[in-house]
């Protein structure tokens, strides 16, 4: 995996609802390198929920061993002076299957067991689609699979501005639904 370094941190821009929590007017986003896999790994989740984000080691690995290292962008979601979240955002060849064409994908997305509850998910699905905003402008879509089962994840991005497609991909650990954000120029 190659250092991704050439990104600023991207600042949350305007969410579409008000959010609660000591820093969320701190929160940023960091580029993640190999070098960042210990710091991963202590975003500790539920077990369940570790499931249905992937374990940072697999994830990593499968960053390193990637055949597009440049269109797959991991990013820890960050609180002054601690990381509190991770995801990745896919785009081109490294999106799945299940995409429509020209959208990013957000993936492995994980908030620390100590900070959910506190809006810290919805400010960082709003930090990935500002990211895209400001790094891609010609991409208009952010989409994701949700497993059916985690009810708690699926509310978290309805509650974005995702919208579910009615699209179910067979995922190995079960049913996904398609979730999708209609991203928009901000001009001005």
């Amino acid at each position: 995996m190659k250092s991704r370094t050439k990104y600023d941190g991207v600042a949350l821009q305007k969410p579409q609802a008000p959010l609660t929590g000591a820093y969320l007017n701190e929160i940023s986003l960091r580029p993640v390198t190999v070098a960042d896999r210990g710091a991963i790994k202590k975003l500790v989740l539920d077990p369940e929920q570790e499931l249905f984000a992937g374990s940072v080691d697999a994830i990593f690995n499968d960053l390193q061993n990637s055949r597009y290292p440049d269109m797959e962008h991991p990013f820890a979601i960050v609180v002054p002076k601690r990381r509190i979240g991770f995801f990745i955002l896919r785009e081109k060849q490294a999106a799945p299957d299940w995409a429509l064409d020209g959208a990013f994908t957000l993936h492995s997305f994980r908030i620390c067991r100590a900070c959910q509850g506190k809006g810290y998910g919805r400010a960082g699905a709003a930090l990935a689609i500002s990211w895209v905003r400001q790094n891609r402008p010609d991409v208009r879509q952010l989409m994701l699979a949700v497993n059916e089962r985690n009810g708690l994840a699926k509310s978290v991005y309805l509650n974005s501005g995702f919208v579910d497609t009615g699209e179910i991909f067979r995922g190995p650990i079960g049913d996904q639904h398609i979730l999708s954000f209609q991203i928009y120029r901000h001009d001005g």
